[in-house]
């Protein structure tokens, strides 16, 4: 496990903090009813502090930071299946544009389509809700700046293609893409570091996902 992973298509090298995570994760199971609601993704959602966010919604928050969506598959048993939640969000696309899988889009979308329809599968009665990803500020976490091919057009189209992997009209895709830009350009109010929501970002974020919560 190493912090400065480089590309290898073959072997996934786990980050640390992301295995320990997902020890939490799994640790965590014990401590919560059936039937709640559940954030599933990457550090959009491990750094959301739900309490604050969603004051008047109990939400399990099962991201994982730096999390793919090869990861999600790997986990979704543990974060998900066992935790019998009666909503599940989903976030995920943004580290599987960075340096260490570099999936094209359409191989995201599919590894998507894929977490639904374990869900599906195991879990009937839950509702599927899938977040767009959020753009970033290119100058600080796009390509060519940084390694891997991260760029807005990529992660706009990501959620573009997704209903030729879903066509399910019982998964609500909830667009917040253009939510995040101003006059043309990304808010930069609304950003901690280029990649992560600043405070008024997740401001942002909880408005429109409130009113799927009840």
């Amino acid at each position: 496990m190493r912090e400065n992973m480089i590309f290898n298509p073959s072997i996934y090298q786990l980050r640390e903090s992301s295995l320990k995570r997902m020890l939490a994760i799994i640790n965590n199971q014990k401590n919560v009813t059936n039937n709640q609601i559940l954030f599933f993704g990457d550090s959009i959602f491990e750094f959301c502090d739900v309490k604050r966010y969603f004051p008047n919604n109990k939400i399990i928050n099962c991201g994982i930071a730096g999390a793919t969506s090869d990861e999600l598959l790997w986990i979704i048993d543990e974060a998900v299946i066992k935790y019998h939640p009666q909503k599940v969000f989903i976030h995920v696309g943004t580290n599987d544009l960075g340096n260490t899988t570099m999936h094209s889009p359409r191989k995201i979308a599919e590894n998507i389509a894929l977490i639904v329809e374990i869900i599906q599968r195991n879990l009937l009665d839950c509702s599927i809700y899938i977040i767009s990803p959020l753009p970033c500020i290119e100058e600080q976490q796009a390509f060519p700046n940084v390694n891997g091919i991260r760029s807005n057009a990529f992660l706009k189209y990501i959620f573009q293609i997704l209903p030729e992997y879903i066509s399910d009209d019982k998964i609500t895709m909830i667009d917040i893409f253009a939510q995040f830009y101003k006059d043309g350009q990304v808010n930069t109010d609304l950003y901690k570091d280029g990649l992560h929501p600043s405070d008024q970002g997740y401001q942002v974020m909880a408005k429109n996902l409130k009113k799927y919560l009840h």
